[in-house]
């Protein structure tokens, strides 16, 4: 008995639409994670922002009468550590990459 050639033809198309889908379905769903992991990276960076803003207003409102013009000072030296020591850390982190990426035959940007 032979599988007439419609039905062969039906099955063939069936099966590439469900590789087709196996192929696109694990893509898109890698594509909307990275998409999410983003947005969850600048929602974590803009509330470590507000809470150093929090920290810097209660050190700097202890110290001095806020609007004065010693008050803007102690808030711009405040940031102004800050600023340093994101600076100390980004430098540490590529010295540390830097080290790490010695061994990898000029594949390194450094």
């Amino acid at each position: 008995m032979t599988i007439p050639a419609p039905l062969l033809w039906n099955t063939y198309v069936h099966m590439c639409k469900a590789a087709i889908l196996a192929v696109l379905l694990p893509l898109s769903l890698g594509l909307f994670a990275c998409a999410s992991q983003g947005e969850g990276m600048r929602a974590q960076l803009a509330a470590k922002q507000a809470a150093a803003e929090a920290e810097d207003e209660a050190t700097c409102s202890a110290k001095v009468q806020p609007g004065t013009e010693a008050y803007d000072e102690c808030r711009q030296a405040l940031a102004a550590a800050r600023a340093e020591r994101a600076a100390i850390q980004e430098q540490k982190r590529r010295d540390f990459d830097r080290v790490l990426g010695a061994g990898t035959d000029g594949l390194s940007d450094y």
